[in-house]
């Protein structure tokens, strides 16, 4: 017997699907699979671009980081949206709508005339952005069969790791050669195309129903989250709307009311707009807590390392670029072993291990700012940060999504698709004020702007790799997820 799910969540098909995905639904994965990486790739496509932007609209490195912290801080807002807006709207309308807002988005960053209109861009394009990741990671959960599903998750592994470090190196190709608009000129078919082809050949599988939506919530999603990020950035900024003190506990007030009146919701029996039930399963928390440890320290490096390359080493925009391009690419290549290697031996053997490269790595990135190094060294240790990020990112997504039942699905791909922008935000935020904070204090103590700026970057990712060494000491706690019950025979 299948039970509904609460209103404002997307019912569950309980159905299992069979051994070998029909051509209908491998097409179905394709389309959100690809639009998913476009949308996502273009989270952190700005970040090599920062240094010409700055130059261009006379910005400061906290005011040019928004345009990557705003975004992501947008998509954190709006994801926990998403389980109402896919059982009221249907599948279909939700993709239509993500992939219309951010090709509207992308044309108005193209003619923005400066910071403030391409803010609104970026505020457009991340909401379109933020429905895609939970629509595809929930269609997996509920087409795959649970014995494959860790290696079919690596194609949303692919879109989540793949895309975000992929941007810099594709942008400071097209900067170098385009100019910062030209990333825009480049994203805008991609995106047209694929609300094209998603219009021709997505279709609905449930009916859409009438629900409702916790009005309250909104608002106290925005403040926490706003309020934590703004917070973060203000360390390292000469001023902001409040002391960074008082907006980040006006931000963690507002989160534990957030999520005291989703816990509250949910035991009246009415839809909250975040379903935390997930939590409750110890192996979800635990992959929860790693995936989250794993995106700071990769959105940390992947901010902070073309800054530092351009500013304190003097490297130009396109071999920036270059020498971020084979970590990237590790993410691809290594998505769909990882997935497969979790299927086999169970996440903890990869946790562990990642958790380790991942922290040895920021760390080596730290000890080698301000030294004279080869660049080939610089772009090896950072293809071990990917290493690192994608072991934990594959198993930890395989561990959290395999641990749930398929009624919970719906919610735990919220969950994870609400916390992964939020802790890029707070992470990118967070590393460009300590950043900017010891670069002050280098000038401050008679050092070049170059060592001053080696000084900024090794207090980060200093910072990064001690923050990430937790994961180590979590990947210990975890054990071998147990299967979670078949829902019904394969047809």
């Amino acid at each position: 017997m299948s039970t509904k799910p609460p209103a404002g969540q997307p019912a569950t098909a309980e159905v299992s699907a069979p051994a070998r995905l029909s051509r209908d639904r491998v097409l179905l994965l394709a389309v959100l699979v690809t639009a998913t990486f476009t949308m996502i790739l273009n989270e952190t496509i700005m970040s090599t671009a920062l240094p010409r932007l700055m130059a261009d609209l006379h910005l400061t490195a906290s005011t040019a980081q928004w345009l990557t912290t705003g975004f992501t801080l947008v998509m954190a807002i709006v994801a926990p949206t998403t389980g109402f807006l896919l059982q009221r709207l249907g599948s279909r309308t939700v993709f239509l709508a993500g992939t219309g807002a951010f090709a509207a988005g992308t044309l108005l960053a193209l003619l923005a005339p400066g910071f403030e209109v391409l803010m609104a861009a970026r505020v457009t394009q991340a909401c379109g952005t933020a429905v895609m990741l939970p629509l595809l990671t929930t269609t997996i959960a509920r087409i795959v069969p649970a014995a494959r599903l860790g290696q079919y998750l690596g194609l949303a592994t692919i879109a989540v790791s793949f895309a975000p470090a992929v941007g810099p190196p594709l942008s400071g190709l097209i900067v170098d050669a385009l100019g910062w608009r030209g990333i825009f000129l480049v994203l805008l078919p991609v995106g047209l195309a694929a609300l094209v082809l998603g219009a021709a050949k997505l279709r609905d599988h449930d009916a859409p129903e009438r629900v409702g939506l916790d009005g309250w919530s909104i608002p106290l999603c925005a403040l926490a989250f706003g309020g934590l990020v703004h917070g973060a950035a203000a360390l390292g900024e000469g001023h902001a709307v409040a002391p960074p003190w008082l907006l980040v506990a006006v931000g963690a007030v507002a989160l534990a009311a957030f999520v005291a009146r989703q816990v509250a919701r949910e035991r009246r029996g009415h839809s909250p707009l975040l379903n935390l039930r997930p939590f409750a399963r110890r192996p979800f928390a635990l992959a929860t807590a790693l995936l989250s440890l794993s995106v700071l320290g990769q959105a940390g490096s992947m901010m902070l390392l073309p800054l530092h390359l351009q500013e304190s080493l003097g490297v130009s925009t396109r071999t920036a670029g270059l020498l971020l391009l084979p970590g990237g690419l590790a993410l691809a290549l290594l998505a769909p072993p990882v997935g497969r290697l979790c299927d086999r031996f169970g996440p903890r053997p990869l946790l562990l291990s990642g958790s380790g490269v991942l922290t040895a790595s920021l760390a080596g990135l730290g000890v080698l700012a301000g030294h004279e190094v080869s660049l080939p060294t610089v772009a090896a240790v950072y293809l071990a940060v990917n290493t690192g990020v994608i072991c934990i990112t594959g198993a930890a997504m395989s561990a959290a999504m395999g641990s749930l039942p398929p009624s919970l699905h719906p919610y735990g791909s919220a969950t994870l698709s609400t916390l992964q922008p939020l802790v890029a935000a707070l992470a990118t935020a967070l590393y460009i004020s300590v950043m900017s904070r010891a670069r002050a204090a280098g000038l401050g103590d008679g050092l070049g702007p170059a060592a001053a700026g080696a000084a900024g970057a090794r207090a980060a990712f200093l910072l990064g790799a001690l923050i990430s060494s937790l994961g180590i000491a979590l990947a210990c706690l975890f054990r071998r997820p147990a299967p979670t019950t078949a829902s019904a025979p394969a047809h």
